[in-house]
């Protein structure tokens, strides 16, 4: 879901107004990515090593960067 929000945010801004997409599509992508390594993180990890707590707060994590890439995406100061 916040992937297809990217991709239509990024192409909407494309297409319409100077051209160019927002100044912060850099940090957005860099959110996403860092979302997928935050969830491979937490899936990866054994449970020997890592506790509950700290797997969940790796969950909401990923989830907090995956949202925050179309967020940073659709900020567009012109």
């Amino acid at each position: 879901m916040p992937t297809g929000a990217f991709l239509i945010i990024v192409l909407n801004q494309a297409y319409s107004g100077d051209g160019a997409s927002g100044p912060l599509l850099g940090a957005a992508l860099w959110s996403m990515g860092l979302s997928a390594v935050a969830g491979l993180l937490a899936l990866c990890l054994p449970s020997a090593v890592v506790s509950h707590t700290a797997r969940r707060g790796a969950v909401g994590l990923q989830y907090a960067l995956a949202f925050a890439g179309p967020a940073l995406a659709a900020i567009d100061f012109a």
